[in-house]
């Protein structure tokens, strides 16, 4: 994302690059996370209500119904922060591997976290010790997390390019959606090309999902288009795809689809599926905060052929003597 200027230099000079934005339930607070550990929080008239220095970089941060502050660490470490004071943070949970989302339910009785490794963890809030269960089915990083409004159903993307659907107090996969038949194989050779050190994809990962009461939007890697879903009960239903033209976006799903990129602005209403409004930017607008496709590369887990290397030297060791 693009760097924020404040003043009174709330943000270091160097590294001020914002790493995420989160909005507080009741939209009364703005949390923002830096490269230079910097956790800043601001009311709405955009003034510093704290500004705390984290122990180590954070990955996501998000709020309590009760605002209150949880940041998670690129380490798989879970803190909690009261929103008005600079105390020390209270430990909630830890992850074996780095905590890619994370959000309070809306009866402030469940945390849910899930990393790198694919693993789903509902856990009691604010006792994080207690574990309620595991969603278990990815098999890649997983990505996003999503409530469905007024339910006990969570949505989950992921690295192996599945939207799933659960019922998270069960831990239970209720609904799938593969987005691999949605894909052209050219951008599937040209992602294995990039991801030579990964076997074995088939689908692209999804990067970015969105959702309102009833409508889903999914970003997938390297392609300019969006995807969109209604939902119905457990049930997804395809509703077709918005070419964008470009993967250097940035979309917001609300009661419309707002699409903004570096050459126009495009408002859709969703349900219907049909642009409402459109409106070309001049090209002197250059600052602008766009998803990053690149950064979900490295997610996957790397695997190497040590056999074969190891087989070649104790043969020149053996020729050699």
């Amino acid at each position: 994302m693009n760097k924020l200027k404040l003043k009174n230099g709330v943000i270091k000079k160097e590294k001020r690059t914002i790493t995420w934005l989160e909005f507080s339930k009741d939209n009364q607070y703005l949390a923002a996370l830096t490269e230079n550990k910097q956790l800043i929080v601001f009311n709405t008239e955009f003034e510093v209500v704290n500004n705390i220095t984290l122990a180590r970089v954070a990955s996501k941060v998000c709020f309590s119904p009760k605002n209150d502050i949880i940041v998670a660490d690129r380490t798989g470490d879970v803190f909690l922060y009261k929103l008005h004071q600079k105390t020390e943070p209270t430990f909630l949970l830890g992850h074996l591997s780095m905590i890619l989302d994370l959000l309070v339910t809306e009866c402030g009785n469940y945390i849910i976290t899930c990393d790198r490794d694919e693993k789903i963890r509902v856990s009691h809030y604010p006792n994080a010790y207690n574990i309620q269960t595991f969603c278990l089915g990815h098999e890649e990083f997983v990505t996003s997390l999503k409530l469905l409004k007024n339910s006990e159903v969570l949505l989950s993307a992921s690295g192996d390019g599945t939207v799933r659907m659960w019922n998270y107090k069960q831990g239970k996969q209720l609904n799938i959606i593969d987005t691999g038949s949605l894909v052209d194989e050219e951008y599937l050779q040209r992602f294995a090309k990039e991801m030579d050190l990964v076997e074995n994809i088939t689908k692209l990962p999804i990067v970015d999902m969105q959702l309102n009461e009833n409508v889903l939007a999914l970003f997938l890697h390297s392609v300019p288009k969006l995807f969109l879903y209604t939902i119905d009960s457990i049930t997804f239903n395809f509703l077709g795809s918005i070419d964008v033209n470009t993967t250097q976006f940035s979309y917001s799903l609300c009661n419309s689809l707002y699409i903004l990129s570096k050459s126009k602005f495009d408002i859709y209403c969703p349900n219907k599926f049909n642009k409402v409004s459109g409106k070309q930017i001049e090209d002197t607008v250059l600052d602008l905060v766009v998803i990053d496709n690149n950064d979900i590369t490295i997610l996957y887990k790397r695997k190497f052929d040590n056999v074969q290397e190891y087989m070649e030297r104790k043969k020149r060791r053996l020729e050699a003597k």
